[in-house]
């Protein structure tokens, strides 16, 4: 009976110990604070460094066998492309806006004080280059233009009587401008020069035993100072083959020619020497008034003779003309007067078949 009663209490005893040990074993984790779990070191591939093993907490069954260290990873590879270049594209400069573009902006350009000074050649280039039978220059500064022309037409001839014929011949054209340009303050003595030799009617002397005309031989040397020059554009036109439909270069300067008669039916010679003004077109043609005397034809005599040209080929080697001539002595000797329409042209161009289309005047070429 007394061992019963000695196993209850003690069984009792060792219970409330178990609950006042678990009571405080509670209490003693809930006073802990928590704590963040520190993150595990990155993986590196270096091969000095030891392998990376598994922690297993110490109250887990189950255990994890450690992983190996990998140390056969390439290296990455260096990049050595460079990148592409940048492409800026430039804007469009624009002029800035000034008081001299804005619009609606007149611009007024005074006239200059002094007065420009005309040069040297006074005539189109294109007059003197685009011949195909300029001659060579000699001993020459370069750019003197030599000209010979073949000429020829109708010419009706007076000399108290009246004559109907033909008259041709040839005419030598030498332009002093390449002189002239070497010269410097000298140029205003270097003349231009023609010289024309034709076979057609001649005066017979007034002293003869019949007064009028024949057939014979002239000719004539002029030399002439072209020294005062000015241009006009009123009856200008562009494409025109009228020389006079052009802009008009004109000069005025002193003159003389030189020359002789010649009768095919006598032996003599007559000089003739005249004098006085002439007045240029372009060179082409011109209006001239001298004093002289021809021998055989009575007293000092006055003459004007004009050529007046009306139709040129475009290369300027084909001309028409109207040519003029008033001869005149005393008033009881007779009148000498001349007119006619004349071609003149380079003797070359009769072996070009494909520029005798200029002969034509006016013709669509």
């Amino acid at each position: 009976m007394n061992i019963k009663k000695l196993s209850v209490p003690l069984s009792l005893t060792a219970a409330l110990a178990g609950l006042v040990a678990c009571a405080l074993s509670c209490a003693k984790k809930s006073s802990v604070p928590e704590q963040n779990p520190t993150p595990p070191p990155a993986p590196t591939n270096s091969a000095a460094e030891s392998p990376a093993t598994n922690t297993v907490p110490t109250n887990s069954v189950a255990v994890i066998e450690p992983v190996p260290a990998v140390t056969n990873v390439p290296a990455a590879q260096e990049i050595t492309n460079p990148p592409p270049a940048e492409t800026t594209v430039t804007a469009p400069e624009t002029a800035p806006m000034t008081a001299t573009n804005l619009p609606g902006h007149v611009e007024v350009v005074e006239m200059p004080t002094n007065p420009p000074v005309a040069p040297t050649n006074f005539f189109p280039a294109a007059m003197a280059t685009n011949c195909s039978f300029c001659l060579t220059p000699v001993r020459s500064a370069g750019n003197t233009n030599f000209f010979l022309d073949l000429r020829g037409g109708y010419d009706h001839f007076d000399h108290g009587d009246n004559h109907d014929t033909y008259r041709a011949g040839a005419k030598f054209y030498a332009y002093g401008d390449g002189w002239r340009k070497a010269a410097g303050h000298n140029a205003w003595l270097i003349p231009d020069l023609e010289a024309e030799i034709a076979s057609g009617e001649v005066a017979k002397a007034d002293n003869g035993t019949s007064r009028g005309s024949d057939s014979g031989l002239q000719f004539r040397a002029d030399v002439t100072w072209p020294w005062f020059h000015w241009t006009t554009l009123m009856f200008a036109r562009s494409n025109s083959v009228c020389p006079f439909c052009q802009p008009l270069t004109m000069g005025l300067g002193p003159t003389a020619n030189l020359g002789f008669d010649h009768l095919y039916n006598e032996s003599k010679y007559r000089f003739a020497r005249y004098a006085g003004l002439r007045l240029t077109f372009n060179r082409s043609g011109f209006i001239e008034y001298t004093m002289g005397d021809t021998e055989g034809l009575a007293g000092t005599r006055q003459q004007v003779v004009t050529e007046i040209p009306f139709y040129e080929s475009r290369d300027g080697e084909v001309r028409y003309y109207v040519r003029g001539l008033w001869n005149r002595g005393y008033s009881t000797r007779a009148d000498i007067l001349e007119g006619g329409l004349f071609l003149e042209m380079p003797l070359t161009l009769l072996a070009k078949p494909d520029k005798w289309g200029d002969l034509v005047p006016f013709g669509q070429h």
